[in-house]
């Protein structure tokens, strides 16, 4: 089995204005939007955690890159998306190749921000590889300028992702997962890591549900 740390998971939205307040009003520290390059066509905004984050993904302009997320926005918010992580892109790609797993081609993206040009390139996993659900593997190659200490400091003491739950986990085991972050099938939604515990209903901006636990 490939095993593989999570990097993100991605949520699909149709109003990412909406939902980024949405998050904040939950106690959220989010990122201003940031529009990835123009082959893209996306913009997000980041909830960034200790080693990993969650992307709020919208769409500014349809191109070919994006069509995946037009789908699904189309069929509704929720988790629609898995980013695992990698140090080494093209050694992930040729480890792919090997084990048969079909991929699109390799691609290389950048959105600006204040503090700079975040880099980063991606692999798409194909569809069939984990059907009803975007899978994808991503190196950062600019990480200092994401992982920011201000943008780790929730006002609701969230620090991590526990758990992560998706309507179909298909497919799913054969890439692995980061050790003390969870998996799970069931309806769309987060288990986060915080010194308080708290539910969050977002269902009405991106439907899904967060609930945070205490040690």
């Amino acid at each position: 089995m490939l095993i593989l740390p999570i990097d993100h998971v991605i949520i699909p939205v149709a109003d990412l204005a909406a939902t980024g307040a949405a998050f904040e009003a939950a106690g959220f520290v989010v990122t201003p939007e940031a529009r990835h390059s123009a082959a893209m066509g996306t913009a997000n905004r980041c909830i960034m955690f200790d080693r990993t984050y969650i992307e709020l993904m919208g769409v500014v302009e349809e191109t070919s890159a994006n069509l995946p997320w037009r789908r699904a926005i189309k069929h509704g918010s929720g988790m629609g998306g898995l980013a695992f992580s990698t140090s080494n892109i093209q050694v992930t790609a040729n480890d792919f190749k090997a084990r048969c797993i079909r991929t699109e081609a390799l691609r290389h993206f950048s959105r600006q921000t204040n503090e700079g040009e975040l880099r980063f390139s991606v692999i798409r996993i194909d569809p069939s590889e984990t059907p009803g659900f975007q899978c994808l593997v991503c190196e950062h190659h600019t990480r200092e300028l994401l992982w920011r200490p201000e943008l780790l400091r929730h006002p609701n003491s969230v620090t991590s992702i526990e758990a992560i739950f998706l309507p179909s986990v298909e497919g799913l085991g054969r890439f692995g997962q980061q050790e003390g972050v969870a998996v799970m099938q069931g309806n769309s939604g987060l288990r986060l890591r915080g010194s308080r515990s708290a539910s969050y209903d977002l269902t009405s901006s991106c439907d899904i549900t967060i609930e945070v636990i205490a040690p």
